[in-house]
């Protein structure tokens, strides 16, 4: 018995995997959601990879040219974080090394990381075209990702500028919206009292960020406030730092937050930037970009925000602002990646205006052109784009593609908007992929990882370049995604794809459901509730660790699992897998040497073999129908069954009793069967036919089975029940 690996090497020793751009054969395409340069396979991957490769081996035995094209992301601000964690053991940093030597160790890490992790992805059996294999850097995607900057930026589509953005102080970057997750946190509510110039009177304003009150510079009151309403109009000072704020009313103040009146901080909350903006308010700073308090702050400059709080407690209490406290639970926002709470600062970035795109990606939702699984995601996406503002495309990292826009010095690199730029303010800023000449320095961000990632459906085809492999195989006609980046990448691959192609990326869109521990959490490195791939292949064997997972690829359905019960379905899959060997056992290797050959054209049949044939037919006619409607829990236990049940339990079992006979009808059904089961158990499949005395050289060139049995085939494709059946003789069990 080969293992796993050798068969694996003998399908790519074969060039199985590979699409043929010149082949005149139907055309399918898979597009691979391209794993993170850091990332170790996960749960996620695993599933995606068993669904992907379940569709693509199913379509090459239906005679497709089918493209199933690997890639991988550079992953900006995971892999600056991991490489910058290995060099801090090395007394190295970016600072010490100089922007040139931390990206030659950049790609040296990455050449490193790559060959530790490459071959997990093709551990669940991935048959892809890994001669096509593309990264994110790569010199093709850099090219895409210059022409959709310049594109957008001489159509007046992108624009640099202050604006209040996430920035995660740990990442050192901005990052966006969906970037983030929400952690239930205990915490306090801080009730503090603001003195009303005019007089006696005070407004009490209720908040779980007293250290931001430095930066404070309104009071907003729900419209006719019941206790505060006489103050409209009115100037509050400031507790910390007798500044002077307008108090007014806004219809956006919630009115059953607190007292329902909210301290206007411009600087600090995505909803305070917003009012201070139609008040004309000053915005203020008192958070740094490290996350710790400015200047503004006075004695607790430079104090970490978790250090500052309860200092600033201490001194509201000290001067007799501080009204009260309770305690308060909420969700507080944390960066996916490094789990460090997220600052709302200002930070002058690149954003693109993307409404324009968002409309059309709405339309073409809108017309079904593509088809999601599960149906709702549709409206999902199509709320999100209704809502969606300015995309930050800019990264303060030094990982990724840089920004490419020189300047001739670098007082220019700082200017307040490149909206002024088009007027004069910095005439010589030029947009160039590579340097316009001596004396001109490049802008130091990058760009976020979602702006080359958005158009992974066209760059890894070669646009802008029209290629054929980009007229054969776009647009994709399946992907497959976890439904938590469909706003960072399946939107914008919408959006790019629509404007830039005139088209959808593709025309299936799969979200496969999430696997969560018992509790229905994510699983997580945090939590130390995740379960590894690897555990179950070691342990169980790839084919019965792909079973277990198509037992879960309901589209959008979470299942909730443990060690125990994934344990427990692999191993009835392993034990599958074993029966599977003593069928073939009992069918090849103890064939009988009388028995009839494979080719036998009788026009009598048993009505044993009858009925096999007829649930053969009916199985295949299930499992075709169950694959194309991608629903492969259902097609995978379809052949199961099958096998397990009526083949082994029942037919085999009867055939003891005239097993020369039996032989042919044996060997046509366990052969089609192997067919059948091959999306699914690639490796033992491939394994079995090889015993077999009548085989192509794999597997993989065979012909997915007709509804209609082998022997009706055999006989001029006449069905099965027009065959004679011949009585059954109860006491020899024979005809």
């Amino acid at each position: 018995m080969k293992s796993e690996a050798e068969i694996y090497s003998f399908w790519e020793k074969e060039n199985f995997f590979d699409a043929k751009v010149t082949s005149k054969k139907k055309v399918f395409s898979l597009l691979i959601p391209p794993p993170n340069l850091t990332g170790e396979l996960h749960l996620g991957h695993a599933m995606q990879h068993s669904i992907l490769d379940a569709i693509a081996r199913y379509k090459r035995l239906c005679g497709y040219d089918v493209l199933l094209l690997p890639g991988v992301d550079h992953a900006g601000i995971q892999f600056e974080g991991t490489l910058d964690k290995k060099l801090s053991k090395e007394n190295k940093s970016k600072k010490s090394l100089g922007r040139e030597r931390w990206l030659e160790e950049a790609w040296t890490f990455k050449e490193e990381i790559y060959r530790a992790v490459s071959e997990s992805w093709k551990m669940m059996g991935l048959s892809a075209d890994w001669s096509r294999e593309v990264f994110t850097l790569d010199e093709g995607p850099r090219s895409a990702v210059y022409e959709q900057f310049k594109i957008f930026y001489d159509k007046g589509f992108i624009y640099k500028g202050p604006y209040i953005v996430q920035w995660c102080p740990k990442c050192n970057t901005a990052i966006e919206d969906v970037e983030m997750e929400y952690e239930e946190r205990d915490e306090k509510i801080y009730h503090v009292k603001y003195k009303v110039a005019s007089g006696d009177g005070f407004i009490e304003v209720a908040t779980t960020r007293p250290e931001t009150i430095f930066a404070d510079t309104g009071i907003a009151l729900y419209p006719n406030h019941p206790r505060f309403k006489e103050f409209v109009g009115e100037i509050a000072i400031n507790p910390l730092n007798s500044y002077e704020m307008p108090i007014f009313e806004d219809e956006r103040i919630e009115k059953d937050f607190g007292t329902g009146a909210l301290k206007v901080t411009p600087g600090h909350d995505i909803l305070d930037y917003q009012i201070g903006k139609d008040k004309n308010l000053p915005i203020k700073q008192v958070v740094s970009k490290e996350g710790r308090l400015t200047e503004l702050a006075g004695e607790f400059v430079g104090l970490k925000v978790s250090e500052a709080k309860p200092k600033v407690v201490e001194k509201l209490k000290s001067i007799g602002s501080l009204a009260g406290e309770k305690n308060y639970k909420h969700s507080v926002a944390v960066c996916e990646r490094c789990n460090s709470v997220v600052e709302p600062i200002i930070s002058e970035e690149w954003f693109v205006k993307i409404d324009s795109f968002a409309r059309d990606a709405i339309e073409v939702i809108g017309k079904n052109k593509i088809k999601f699984l599960p149906r709702n995601y549709e409206n999902i996406l199509i709320k999100w784009l209704e809502n969606i503002h300015d995309w930050c495309i800019s990264r303060s990292l030094w990982w990724g593609h840089r920004i490419p826009v020189w300047y001739p010095s670098t007082s220019l690199r700082t200017s307040s908007s490149t909206r002024s730029a088009r007027s004069g303010q910095v005439a010589e800023m030029r947009v160039s992929l590579e340097s316009p000449g001596p004396g001109w320095i490049q802008d130091e961000q990058v760009l976020d990882t979602w702006f080359s990632s958005g158009l992974w459906p066209m760059s890894i085809l070669g646009w802008p370049k029209k290629t054929k492999e980009f007229a054969r195989y776009f647009p994709w006609d399946f992907e497959i995604s976890a439904p938590d980046i469909k706003y960072l990448w399946i939107a914008r691959m919408i959006m790019l794809s629509v404007y830039f192609t005139g088209s959808v990326p593709f025309k299936v869109m799969f979200f496969h459901g999430m696997l969560r521990d018992l509790q229905g959490r994510k699983f997580s490195k945090s939590l130390r509730n995740g379960i590894e791939p690897t555990y179950l292949v070691d342990k169980w064997g790839v084919d019965a660790t792909r079973m277990t997972l198509y037992s879960y690829s309901i589209p959008g359905r979470d299942g909730r699992v443990s060690k125990g019960i994934l344990d427990e379905r692999a191993k009835n899959f392993r034990n599958f897998a074993t029966k599977l060997r003593n069928i073939a056992r009992f069918i090849i290797d103890l064939k009988p040497e009388d028995a009839k050959g494979n080719g036998d054209d009788s026009k009598s049949i048993h009505t044993d073999d009858l009925a096999i044939l007829e649930k053969l037919q009916t199985t295949t006619k299930n499992v075709t129908k169950n694959l194309d409607k991608l629903e492969l829990h259902l097609a995978s236990s379809e052949i199961y069954n099958f096998l397990w049940h009526d083949f082994a339990d029942i037919y085999i079992e009867k055939s003891k009793n005239r097993r020369e006979d039996a032989q042919p009808t044996l060997e046509k059904v366990f052969r089609n069967s192997l067919v059948l089961l091959h999306p699914f158990m690639p490796f033992v499949s491939e394994e079995l036919y090889q015993k077999l005395d009548d085989k192509k050289k794999s597997i993989m060139l065979e012909a997915w089975p007709s509804f209609a049995s082998p022997f009706a085939k055999a006989m001029g494709d006449k069905k099965a029940s027009s065959f004679t059946k011949v009585s059954e003789d109860k006491s020899e069990g024979k005809p």
